[in-house]
């Protein structure tokens, strides 16, 4: 009677044990999502190369004729700069309040700058670089780590392949907005005049719309996608065995004791804070590989199209090859997580800035290539770049552990408000001196840095 009792009881155990886990991985899988909807809005920042053209076409023929592509890129530049001086405030505020209500804020100030351009448009570039740019990147810089550690949280032997997930939808959102901003402004493919400018007075009476257009389709992604985000409490995770296809859930049993956190730091024997991190000479070196590595980012992001558009004249095309890009940035982002998954930082990294600087070394010949030479180079390079995405938060957290992942992360970003503004204002200078072809061999130069300092990094990352 007495062991008729226990098989009841332990068969209750495995059923409340079969409900926990199926609740827990159901939670686990939703912060995914959620992470890959915000990821998807914050990615509108890839279409910026397509939306500058009709935006400086629209504000070089209507507001200021001093304003062109060398000077507009500065709104792009003040985006990536936000992101990298405001990153670690919201790593800060996600620790205080919760993902949910960090990621809300942000995602509502990145929307706001979107829509508030419809206005500024029509004032000048300084208001526009406030708005579009300033922000934008300030609502990216609130939203952007949040997910990514709330799904390395749940999945924790998949980090790699959850943050090239997540973030594979930041890669991702050029392709839904450079669509929509082309078919919304450019329904009938008009092709620029010489000087490289947009100036049919239809086209250019539907610019200030879109950005209202835009926001609003935004804000209901993002909302959802914030209801949708969560971490597991306590060390509670669900994630797929290394070996095996079985779901397995690891929960600690509440206990009267509070339980020591574990560290999951390979540098060090303890998770490091980030005024800890900022003493640790290895942050140094992944700050130098991100910093290079984002000046050129940045630079392709803005002058793909303005670049193109000096030999090919078909807008409609030109924004197929930028929606077909954010998907080759999506998959590169995945690609590179599984191939750091199975390799290290160091191999993967190595790898990457070597394809990167050639690629960028070579840019200029796809004049005499073409169209289809040219969409090949573009959407490489976009593969290519995406991985830094995706390996430098994994190797963040595997350095210096996961418990203050989001603040130190947005230290790494930090780099951005360095490389930012130094792209805008060197390629205000160099662009006119040297052209396209002495742009793109000096970004080239900056990438080999970051080709060199991975023969640096620690063994074991």
């Amino acid at each position: 009677m007495e062991s008729c009792d226990m098989s009841v009881v332990r068969i209750r155990q495995f059923r409340m044990a079969d409900c926990l886990l199926s609740k827990m991985c159901s939670k686990g899988i939703a912060a995914v999502i959620g992470g890959i909807l915000i990821h998807l809005t914050l990615g509108n920042l890839y279409s910026f190369g397509n939306m500058m053209t009709y935006m400086a076409s629209y504000m070089h023929i209507r507001v200021d004729s001093s304003i062109d592509y060398g000077n507009f890129i500065w709104v792009n530049s003040i985006t990536t700069a936000a992101q990298g001086c405001f990153m670690v405030f919201g790593g800060l505020l996600e620790k205080k309040v919760g993902p949910k209500i960090t990621c809300f804020v942000g995602c509502s100030l990145l929307s706001a700058g979107i829509m508030l351009t419809h206005y500024t448009i029509e004032v000048s570039l300084f208001a526009v670089t406030m708005t579009y740019g300033l922000l934008s990147g300030l609502g990216i810089s609130l939203s952007y780590v949040t997910p990514l550690a709330c799904g390395m949280k749940w999945y924790p032997d998949r980090k790699g392949f959850i943050n090239g997930m997540i973030v594979a939808g930041f890669g991702l959102g050029a392709l839904g907005s450079t669509n929509f901003q082309t078919m919304y402004l450019n329904p009938d493919n008009l092709p620029p005049e010489k000087d490289g400018y947009f100036k049919d007075p239809d086209l250019l009476n539907r610019v200030p719309g879109v950005f209202i257009s835009l926001g609003v389709i935004f804000l209901v992604m993002q909302y959802l996608g914030c209801l949708l985000l969560s971490k597991p409490r306590n060390d509670h995770h669900c994630w797929q065995q290394q070996e095996g296809e079985s779901l397995l859930v690891s929960s600690e049993i509440e206990n009267t004791e509070e339980s020591v956190p574990i560290s999951t730091a390979f540098l060090t024997d303890v998770d490091l804070k980030p005024m800890e991190m900022i003493r640790n000479k290895t942050f140094y070196l992944f700050w130098l590989i991100y910093f290079f590595n984002t000046i050129a980012i940045g630079y392709i992001n803005a002058m793909y199209k303005s670049f193109g558009l000096t030999f090919i004249s078909d807008d409609h095309f030109l924004a197929v090859i930028g929606s077909l890009a954010a998907i080759f940035n999506a998959v590169g982002r995945v690609c590179w997580g599984k191939l750091m998954d199975k390799t290290s930082f160091r191999i993967a990294m190595r790898l990457l800035a070597l394809m990167f600087a050639v690629l960028f070394a070579t840019l200029p010949l796809t004049r005499f290539m073409g169209k289809g030479g040219f969409a090949i180079w573009v959407w490489m390079i976009f593969f290519t770049f995406s991985g830094t995405f995706v390996l430098m938060p994994t190797v963040i957290e595997k350095a210096f552990g996961s418990q203050y992942y989001s603040a130190n992360y947005g230290l790494l970003f930090t780099s951005q408000t360095v490389s930012g503004p130094l792209v805008a204002a060197l390629n205000h200078l160099m662009l006119n001196a040297v052209g396209y072809t002495g742009c793109f061999l000096s970004i080239s130069a900056v990438v080999s840095l970051s080709f060199i300092l991975t023969f640096i990094v620690p063994n074991g990352l």
